[in-house]
């Protein structure tokens, strides 16, 4: 699942470039409204996968 996350995390990445976080929250946010918990548990992965590929700009 790891390996799953990573490619879909670099996918957003290709698609929407620094703007890969906020989608991928958007879409959380969206399955959470509509009841979809499991698939909003998911894209918070994404979102989590997402951050910590984030360069770290404070150094």
């Amino acid at each position: 699942m790891n390996q799953q996350l990573s490619r879909y995390a670099e996918a957003l990445v290709f698609v929407h470039g620094l703007g890969a976080e906020s989608e991928a929250a958007r879409h959380a946010t969206l399955c959470e409204r509509t009841g979809d918990a499991e698939t909003a548990v998911t894209w918070r992965r994404l979102v989590e996968e997402l951050r910590r590929r984030k360069p770290k700009l404070d150094a």
